[in-house]
């Protein structure tokens, strides 16, 4: 899609749902925002609303609705998709497939803030199997791209996250550098018994945790779980053959004990190797 289609999208967007009483911010996201989408790419907006003045969700779903190809796209109620996921909805604009989220400016306000002093925390959240880190909203503000700012919330957010807070690399590099031995180790009982289940959720687990160490070692934030582990192999702070030695771990999973042993030995190596190279 040319950035001339793509302007034409937002400005569609933006003509709608600036004038919806209670959104006080319109944000491109995603890989659109990164530089790094393909012909394929969604267009990802975020819409931002403050706790005390947040839009009705009908006369937003209405909006949305007007702007979809079909006039089939509303918008969920908030909290539907979970705690941190606020909702939103999904649409097709001039034959675009166009996601919209949700997100509470004051909550994002107090996560970045907690982020920069270095206190990240982690929760549950459906479609995030690592759990929901909330450096993904400081990630969100820092590649965000605002194209409705009128009181200059977004842009002033965004100073917040750049340059990437030393105290937050610290705390991640030190959380999931430890957490990723401790999946490990609790793990090798289970393989012993050839729990295959149990042993995929710890080695899954530690791959998640090594993502976050060397995205956070590189100084950069992690969105999300998806296409982590190639993005983390590209990354500066990345070892020779994390990727590989990611999956040839992955592929060692069975229910026979032999294997889970050698994926958790092999997973134990590339944490030795990321390690070695992540100053903590």
């Amino acid at each position: 899609m040319a950035d001339t289609e793509q302007g034409a999208i937002l400005d569609r967007i933006r003509e709608a749902l600036s004038q919806v009483p209670g959104v006080a911010g319109l944000a491109l996201g995603g890989s659109r925002a990164r530089g790094t989408a393909d012909q394929s790419s969604d267009v990802d907006v975020g819409v931002y609303y403050h706790r005390h003045d947040r839009p009705d969700i009908a006369t937003l779903g209405a909006a949305l609705a007007r702007l979809d190809d079909d006039g089939d796209g509303g918008c969920t109620g908030y909290g539907e998709w979970g705690p941190w996921i606020n909702g939103g909805g999904w649409l097709v604009v001039d034959g675009v497939k166009t996601d919209i989220l949700l997100r509470e400016i004051d909550r994002v306000r107090t996560v970045v803030e907690a982020c920069v002093a270095g206190r990240p925390e982690i929760h549950y959240q459906v479609g995030h199997p690592h759990g929901f880190c909330t450096v993904i909203y400081a990630g969100e503000v820092h590649h965000n791209l605002p194209f409705h700012d009128p009181q200059g919330t977004l842009a002033e957010l965004k100073t917040l996250t750049d340059p990437y807070p030393e105290p937050l690399a610290t705390a991640l590099v030190t959380r999931y550098g430890w957490e990723s031995k401790f999946s490990l180790d609790t793990a090798a009982t289970a393989a012993g018994r050839g729990d295959v289940a149990y042993v995929a959720g710890c080695a899954y687990r530690a791959v998640a945790c090594l993502s976050q160490v060397l995205f956070a070692a590189a100084g950069r934030y992690l969105l999300n779980e998806k296409g982590a582990v190639t993005q983390a192999a590209s990354l500066p702070s990345a070892p020779p053959g994390f990727r590989a030695g990611v999956e040839e771990a992955l592929a060692a999973l069975s229910t026979d004990p032999t294997d889970l042993k050698r994926c958790l030995a092999r997973l134990a190596a590339v944490r030795a190797d990321v390690l070695a190279g992540v100053r903590t």
